[in-house]
């Protein structure tokens, strides 16, 4: 999503592809989210070599 807004607390839409994500209430991204989007990728990477 290169351009989110927010729809309601939580839900963010984008205006270009009109996808809707789950987020936080006044952020897209919280850290929590961050920390499991980037071990589930080094899980990925581990297992894919």
């Amino acid at each position: 999503m290169e351009y989110a807004v927010r729809k309601a607390v939580g839900i963010w839409g984008c205006k270009d592809s009109s996808k809707v994500k789950a987020g936080g209430a006044y952020t897209l991204n919280i850290g929590s989210a961050v920390t499991a989007r980037v071990t589930i990728r080094r899980l990925r990477e581990q297992t894919e070599s």
